[in-house]
């Protein structure tokens, strides 16, 4: 079934191969959206928690400090009368007993302890913090030191103390408002500002759980969070968590918002951790600093049981996306590939073995036609190279027969003359060397002859130029045995030869006579480069003439039909980006025709 099924979409066409492909991306992509739109509202939450742990907190910082207005408000309505002056009088006076002076207060302890409902108890300290006066329904306990020389030396003006259990007798933490207060000399009780030991003390204790719940109220339910309060100074007067990992008090991130906040002068602020929300709010009322402390909700949380089961879709889509993508690339993406590396084959004619795709589909329709295609190509490149080389051939012979005709009949010309004169053996020389060069030069009908033949048909050529005009042309040359042998394209030393003879020499042809003529070719091997080098010492020629010559391929205006027909026959032969010209002159001296072609053709 499942080879059955496998074949079935091996053939398929390629259409429904790319909806299949299609289909399940969009299926991922629907997936990963959803994913996406998931964690974005995840996001979204988060922002919209840490912008409410800020409304909340500021909310929270509101209530605090009503709060703390309304406790200052009726403790100064309390303590700033004549009669609590005349009291605190009383109780510095070391005569009055303690039960007189515990008596005296309980109107003024009772209408602090009642004056806000966040209020634990009051307490009636002395200045030097040894006696303590309480409400009668919140006795003192027995040898009670309620603050040490350390809180006391801390306050300076309203000041509020480290959150801490109750003194009296109770196990409700309590934060607390201790004032300084003295009478001045217009026997009022003011709050003493001063660093010296003021009168007495009045500490008001206010309920640390009642606190919390009206801060946790003022956030109108938007998130649950825990307040600390600071001082201005940045030091924390909440108790701090147990729990190191997670404690808020112990975050760089912490101290870096109380300190912004006091050194700045800013009413609030807010900062992000990896575990908490923070938002600061400054009192300057009371010189204290409230921080919400909002944790984080994880994603479990927020979506909760849910998560596992888009983890699990997650999951189910991407093995899903890597069979489709398995699928794609064995019967898409590879076949691709494999036509593309014909493709290159084919460009790069390196394709020797036929390559075929077991599918039925589209892709193994191109590939059938491909190599029909390549099939076709070939055919018709042995088409084009028998063309080609029947017009090369066809060039070749039309560039040496120009050759022959004009000097073939002024030499029977020649020799008919010689006869007439009765020169007989001159005539006889001049037949011998005709027939040699007329010999060699046909060849039988061959394109290439050994190098050795062709000096030879040179020679030939340099003989019969001498008993025609009765001159003394010496004709040298310098063969290594080893390349005696080797084919080249016949007819190409007479044409130089002979423009050596006519425009170097002034024979049969306008310029000044040599009165010691001499031909040298030197032929010698580098490499894989055949070197051939015809000297003489005739007048001389142009070289920067010779090489336009070569470039535009023409000879009307100079006349050079010679070495012009020699380059068009090497450039067809061996191709014009391996023959290479080099001429220099050195009139009467040394003039130099170098020819450079490849030892293979």
């Amino acid at each position: 079934m499942k080879t059955r099924t496998l074949i079935h979409f091996k053939d398929s066409p390629l259409m429904g191969k790319i909806n299949i492909v299609i289909g399940g991306l969009t299926l991922a992509l629907t997936v990963l959206i959803t994913a996406i739109s998931i964690f974005y509202y995840s996001f979204i939450l988060s922002d919209r928690l840490y912008e409410r742990t800020r409304q909340t907190g500021k909310n929270a910082a509101e209530t605090l400090n009503f709060n703390y207005k309304n406790i200052m408000d009726r403790l100064t309505a309390i303590c700033g009368t004549v009669e609590f002056a005349s009291d605190i009088r009383t109780l510095t006076s070391p005569s009055v007993s303690y039960t007189v002076k515990e008596r005296l207060v309980q109107n003024e302890l009772s209408d602090l302890a009642g004056c806000n409902y966040l209020v634990q108890s009051s307490l009636v300290l002395s200045g030097d913090g040894q006696t303590a006066y309480s409400l009668y329904r919140n006795p003192l306990p027995d040898s009670a030191q309620f603050f040490t020389s350390e809180d006391l030396d801390a306050v300076q003006g309203v000041t509020c103390l480290p959150i801490r259990p109750s003194p009296l007798r109770s196990s409700v933490p309590v934060l607390p408002l201790v004032v300084p207060i003295s009478v001045d000399s217009a026997e009022y009780a003011i709050v003493d500002l001063s660093e010296d030991t003021p009168d007495i003390y009045v500490v008001v204790f206010l309920d640390c759980t009642k606190l919390h719940q009206s801060l946790t109220l003022a956030g109108t339910g938007l998130v649950n969070g825990t307040y600390y309060i600071f001082t201005d100074t940045g030091k924390p007067l909440s108790a701090a968590s147990h729990d190191k990992k997670v404690n808020p008090l112990k975050l760089p991130e912490t101290s870096a918002v109380i300190h912004s906040l006091t050194a700045n002068g800013l009413s609030e602020t807010s900062a992000e951790t990896s575990d908490f929300y923070l938002a600061a709010s400054s009192m300057p009322r009371s010189g204290l600093i409230l921080l919400n402390c909002v944790p984080k909700e994880p994603l479990k949380d927020i979506f909760g049981p849910t998560i596992g089961i888009l983890a699990a879709v997650l999951c189910l889509v991407v093995g899903l996306l890597f069979v489709l993508s398995l699928l794609m690339t064995r019967y898409i993406t590879q076949p691709v590939k494999q036509l593309v590396s014909i493709v290159e084959l084919i460009r790069e004619n390196h394709y020797h073995e036929k390559q075929t795709l077991e599918t039925g589909d589209e892709i193994g329709h191109l590939c059938i036609a491909i190599n029909q295609m390549y099939d076709t190509i070939q055919k018709q490149m042995e088409r084009i190279k028998q063309e080609e080389s029947e017009k090369y051939l066809a060039e070749i012979r039309l560039l040496t027969e120009q050759i022959n005709p004009h000097f073939l009949y002024n030499t029977l010309d020649c020799i008919q003359s010689e006869v007439k004169r009765g020169e007989s053996d001159t005539a006889a020389n001049m037949i011998q060397y005709l027939a040699e060069y007329l010999r060699i030069g046909l060849s039988n009908g061959a394109d290439l002859i050994p190098l050795s033949n062709e000096i030879r048909h040179a020679n030939a050529y340099v003989c019969l130029m001498n008993q025609r005009f009765g001159q003394s042309i010496r004709f040298m040359y310098h063969l290594p045995p080893s390349l005696s042998k080797h084919l080249i394209v016949k007819t190409i030393l007479q044409p130089l030869v002979e423009n050596s003879i006519k425009h170097g020499f002034g024979v049969d042809a306008p310029g000044i006579p040599i009165s010691t003529p001499a031909i040298e070719v030197i032929i010698a091997a580098e490499e894989e480069t055949l070197v051939i080098n015809i000297n003489d010492n005739g007048s001389g020629f142009d070289t920067q003439e010779l090489e336009q010559l070569l470039e535009s391929s023409s000879a009307v205006q100079s006349g050079h039909v010679g070495l012009l027909n020699v380059y068009h026959r090497l450039s067809a032969y061996y191709g014009k980006d391996h023959v290479q010209f080099s001429f220099s002159s050195i009139p009467y001296y040394c003039n130099v025709i170098s020819i450079r072609l490849p030892l293979t053709a």
